[in-house]
């Protein structure tokens, strides 16, 4: 796992959320847009290897680095 000693700006493409299976109640939800990166890491599953680990001022979670258009990249 690498955290990046600076935050990076990227901007997610898709809504993402996810919903308890029993209950029905909101996990998280991220709207399309710009989004904080903390770090990376590999993984096999998330399509390419590397997964990002994101936030959106309210929760934190890791989505395929495909995902994302980094927009602070040349920060790595």
């Amino acid at each position: 796992m690498r955290l990046y000693d600076k935050p990076i700006k990227a901007y997610l493409h898709n809504e993402l959320s996810a919903v308890e299976e029993h209950d029905g109640e909101l996990i998280y939800f991220f709207e399309k847009g710009y989004v904080t990166v903390l770090g990376e890491f590999e993984c096999e599953k998330y399509v390419g290897g590397t997964a990002c680990i994101i936030f959106n001022q309210e929760d934190v979670i890791s989505v395929g680095k495909g995902m994302l258009r980094l927009v602070d990249e040349k920060a790595l």
